[in-house]
């Protein structure tokens, strides 16, 4: 684990932050909702950007998606995604219902039924974090989606028909 404990000191009190040890918790689901946001909060005072980063892409629980065929390593990745467009100041209302109503498959199939790239899309590239596109997702798990699925999910990584 790369994290690094950092103190700050005043007058009164003494504050530690343990970037690591807040990673590893949120990975595992320990921190969630206040404490999450809490450790963020504090990762951003004491400058630590990249463990604030790291932590608001645990801000969606997968368990939150209605149960499907989807395997955790999907519905992790399609959370983390979500997360961050959330941390990004998209709140995501539409899709959260769906993912919520129908599950990450049927939510993804949805969306591959618009063939233009979304913001969204745009977003998380633009941010390093293409794998957690919904593109990236069904062409790492093709047998799961529809066809049209991957069809649009080339197309918008730019890769060829195979």
């Amino acid at each position: 684990m790369g994290g690094f404990l950092v103190q700050e000191r005043t007058m009164k009190k003494s504050r530690v932050f343990n970037s690591g040890l807040s990673i590893a918790k949120a990975r595992a689901g320990e921190l969630t909702g206040v404490e999450l946001r809490r450790a963020i909060n504090v990762a951003e005072e004491f400058g630590n950007k990249n463990a604030a980063d790291e932590l608001k892409k645990y801000i969606i629980a997968p368990e939150g998606f209605a149960g499907d065929a989807a395997p955790m390593e999907i519905r992790n990745r399609v959370a983390q995604g979500i997360s961050a467009l959330v941390a990004m100041g998209e709140p995501l209302s539409r899709t959260r219902q769906m993912l919520k109503r129908h599950g990450v498959i049927e939510t993804i199939n949805r969306i591959a039924k618009y063939p233009n790239a979304t913001k969204n899309f745009d977003r998380l590239c633009a941010a390093g974090l293409s794998h957690l596109t919904a593109e990236a997702i069904v062409l790492d798990y093709p047998h799961l989606f529809s066809e049209e699925a991957a069809r649009v999910a080339r197309r918008r990584l730019g890769l060829s028909e195979r």
